[in-house]
């Protein structure tokens, strides 16, 4: 995601045009498409276009070519490729301080280790980076494998389950809008989810969905989502809103993951700043002794 971001507003832009001329009443086959290719001549001019479609859009837009709508779908995947890449702008402007302190950090260990003819601070630095790598590694893996615990972590586990809804919040409210059925759409939406202990209890949520009882009863059950989340999905289901209510409860969650890495990196930033200061000068004081000693002996 945050790698793509000129990708998806390229990809925005051609939805729309492909949607303004098919609103237009051009045919198919006058924007190149292949009517033997039946519910999937959308995809294929995408592709062809050199658009990726994720499983999301690609359920969403065959769905709204058999209910007639894929005007309407084009535009609504182009709009939500758009807040995609806002989303990954807001988390890059959170990051940049903190990649710029590791850039400056790794070029003043090596220069200090230069100066003072030692690989020691060299050394402590890959260490620290090698450490910080593995504990990227393992954390992740416990997410997407593991169990409650994981997202019980400090500042972590929370930012986590932020994320984890988004996927599970876009196809559903895609889904549910191109007109899938619920309890189809929620099967689908649940299979997003790349944290596990989000989606066993989002799995428990779809039980009770499948029993006839509503989604917000299932999501209070199963305590899945955030309580805003639960709380704005309950309300708009009983005002016969819940496509409104599960894009509100989306533009939330992306809202809050984005506020909350950008205030914890630059937060780690400060820390990772005042702790390099702290570790400069003890390498300094510990290396110039040698220096200062040859001094004295003069």
């Amino acid at each position: 995601m945050l790698l793509s971001i000129a990708a998806d507003e390229r990809a925005a832009m051609q939805l729309d045009d492909l949607a303004s001329s098919i609103d237009a009443g051009l045919s198919v086959a006058a924007l190149g498409g292949d009517p033997a290719a039946g519910d999937r001549v959308v995809h294929d001019m995408l592709k062809h276009a050199g658009i990726r479609l994720s499983k999301t859009e690609d359920a969403v837009l065959i769905a709204a070519w058999r209910a007639g709508r894929i005007g309407v779908a084009l535009r609504s995947r182009a709009d939500e490729r758009r807040q995609r890449a806002q989303f990954a702008r807001k988390i890059w402007a959170g990051l940049r301080y903190p990649l710029f302190l590791l850039v400056v950090v790794l070029f003043s260990s090596f220069l200090l280790s230069a100066v003072f003819g030692t690989r020691l601070l060299w050394i402590a630095v890959v260490v620290l980076l090698a450490a910080v790598t593995i504990a990227i590694v393992v954390v992740r893996r416990g997410l997407q494998r593991g169990g409650e615990a994981w997202i019980r972590l400090p500042v972590i586990g929370r930012m986590a389950q932020d994320l984890a809804e988004l996927p599970y919040l876009e196809t559903l409210q895609s889904l549910y809008s191109a007109g899938v059925p619920l309890v189809q759409a929620h099967a689908t939406a649940v299979g997003t989810v790349p944290v596990a202990s989000v989606q066993r209890r989002l799995q428990v949520a779809h039980r009770v969905l499948t029993e006839g009882r509503s989604l917000a009863e299932g999501l209070h059950q199963s305590l899945a989502l955030h309580p805003e989340t639960r709380t704005l999905l309950a309300t708009g289901e009983r005002a016969g809103q819940l496509e409104d209510a599960l894009q509100k409860a989306l533009a939330r969650r992306r809202d809050v993951s984005s506020r909350n890495i950008a205030d914890t990196a630059r937060w780690t930033g400060v820390l990772a700043y005042g702790a390099g200061i702290v570790f400069a000068v003890i390498f300094i004081f510990y290396a110039a002794q040698p220096l200062v000693r040859a001094y004295s002996i003069r």
